[in-house]
């Protein structure tokens, strides 16, 4: 593996604090992924603070919304040249093929990723909300709405990865968030995996937060994720 695969969340409403987290573990990182928390709180003025550290952006909003409105907002997504924006493949094929195309019509390298189920999902979630099939199906009939809409790739747990590279190779690029190292971090994650096992499993993007920004020393943890990291593809 020739590039960092790890995208720190930096999940904070304080810019202040969010550039110490990236000044602190830049070194052992290959990009920096900012959501909601971040977003609503420091807006495109805090992503663009974070863009001077000549890391890739993932900016990570789950779009979801009649079509029209999804694209409005990506228009300002993608005036930040991030590497990655996320859109709820739920949204529809309709929202989703309108994305495509207005990625295509501005010419953005921007990789447009779909949402299948959210990692702190499991089936007893999926029954509550009436989707009336398991994480499992509901996934794969996702990702192949994501697929034929054009999108770039798709957010899924790494319990799933596995069996998606071997439908789809690389055809769809995989960003896994859910990673937990052994030590596991009582929250609210219930689809998780070591970085290890996400990366054998065939990973292209690890997303992780906590294990890095929650750590006492959060430049050491990264370092020592990167290390387990290289190991798993030289193994």
């Amino acid at each position: 593996m020739s590039k960092n695969p790890i995208f720190c969340a930096i999940d904070t409403s304080d810019i202040e604090t969010a550039i110490s987290l990236v000044d602190q573990v830049k070194s052992h990182i290959g990009g920096i992924k900012l959501g909601l928390e971040f977003f609503t709180s420091c807006g495109i003025s805090g992503c663009y603070r974070l863009k001077e550290f000549d890391l890739p952006l993932f900016i990570d909003l789950k779009l979801y919304d009649i079509p029209s409105t999804v694209t409005s907002a990506l228009r300002g997504i993608f005036s930040l040249e991030p590497q990655y924006t996320t859109l709820h493949i739920s949204g529809g094929s309709e929202m989703l093929k309108s994305s495509v195309d207005l990625k295509n019509e501005l010419q953005s390298k921007t990789n447009l990723l779909g949402v299948t189920i959210l990692t702190s999902f499991d089936d007893g979630t999926i029954e509550e909300l009436g989707f009336g099939s398991s994480v499992k199906h509901s996934i794969e009939q996702l990702t192949s709405i994501a697929h034929e809409s054009g999108l770039d790739g798709i957010v899924c747990s790494p319990h799933e990865v596995s069996n998606i590279k071997a439908t789809y190779k690389d055809r769809l690029k995989l960003i896994v968030p859910g990673i937990r190292s052994t030590n596991k971090i009582n929250d609210d994650q219930k689809r998780t995996l070591s970085a290890k096992e996400a990366i054998v499993a065939g990973a292209d993007i690890l997303v992780i937060g906590r294990p890095i920004t929650k750590a006492e020393d959060p430049a050491k943890a990264a370092e020592n994720l990167l290390k387990e990291i290289m190991w798993a593809k030289i193994m």
